[in-house]
């Protein structure tokens, strides 16, 4: 397995790890109406953004994988708050990608040694869902490999 799958791969076990999801996160995106609200919430690791190269100290270049998770919750609840069920999860990521054992000294979330540095990277889109029930988070990574 090569550095990009081990970080990827590593990653979606965090983030499964993270949140008591409906359904197992995946790293095929689906569309909201392949996903049943009873399936939600339910996660998608799309790595459809860009690859960043900039020179380092050595030889090799620093690569950077820019990855989004798109969260769908169902929000047609009225005695729900969809934007209250996005922050729990934002909350479980946050949490998620805090340094832990070895990482803490580093002050970075290594994936396991599988990346330099994995980290929630950027503005978060939150669709609470209120006007179609279908409630939608986008949180964007950016994973830099070793």
């Amino acid at each position: 397995m090569d550095a990009r799958e081990r970080a990827v791969e590593a990653l979606l076990a965090l983030v499964t790890a993270a949140y008591p999801w409906a359904s197992s996160p995946s790293r095929r995106l689906r569309l909201w109406s392949d996903v049943a609200p009873v399936d939600r919430p339910a996660c998608f690791l799309f790595e459809g953004g860009f690859e960043t190269y900039a020179a380092g100290a050595g030889p090799d270049p620093k690569r950077s994988l820019e990855l989004k998770l798109f969260v769908y919750v169902d929000a047609h609840d009225p005695d729900l708050v969809g934007a209250a069920r996005l922050n729990a999860i934002m909350d479980a990521l946050d949490a998620a990608f805090a340094p832990t054992g070895p990482d803490i000294a580093l002050g970075r979330v290594t994936l396991g040694g599988a990346a330099y540095r994995c980290a929630i990277d950027g503005k978060p889109l939150k669709d609470p869902g209120d006007l179609d029930g279908d409630g939608l988070l986008v949180v964007p990574i950016t994973i830099i490999l070793p």
